[in-house]
């Protein structure tokens, strides 16, 4: 093993519950906190050349786990905001929010697959159009009819539930 590897594995075994506990904070859900360590902690061996060691390591990748966290958090503003623009609801509205959020996620489920497929790239993760077209087997045109046909069963799931 090198010693790479070594500190690595010695510093997940002594640090990782300190590293989640930090992510737990910020984030406040066990999903997400295991989300943003997992990349934090990828990000960390990638980037393990750029470590001064004038500071531990650990608070260097906690540092990084807290960057992480946000990072999350952000990303999670931006589909919940790509959502909003796509159903017509108000993700401000903090008396409707969990439940609406509750409700397209379940609307989002009974999708057939490969609308869910193009929900969860093309909209939530905003995949290049290109890439995304790559991903899910089809041409740019097909991915926008696709798009376009995803938003269409959402209000219309959406509308009957509220009905």
């Amino acid at each position: 093993m090198t010693d790479k590897n070594q500190l690595f594995s010695s510093l997940i075994e002594k640090e990782l519950p300190m590293l989640r506990r930090v992510a737990y904070r910020v984030l406040g859900n066990p999903d997400d906190t295991d989300e943003a360590v997992q990349e934090a902690l990828l990000k960390a061996w990638e980037r393990f050349g750029d470590f001064r060691s004038e500071a531990k390591l650990s608070s260097w990748i906690c540092r990084i786990v807290v960057n992480e966290s946000y990072n999350l958090i952000r990303k999670r503003q931006r589909e919940a905001q790509k959502v909003a623009e796509m159903t017509g609801f108000d993700p401000d509205n903090p008396e409707e929010k969990e439940d609406q959020f509750g409700r397209l996620e379940e609307a989002i489920a009974q999708l057939p697959e490969v609308y869910r497929q193009t929900v969860q790239l093309a909209i939530l993760e905003n995949v290049d159009t290109k890439i995304a077209a790559e991903r899910l087997k089809c041409n740019i045109n097909t991915l926008y009819w696709r798009i376009q046909k995803s938003k269409r069963l959402l209000r219309l799931a959406l509308q009957e539930v509220q009905s």
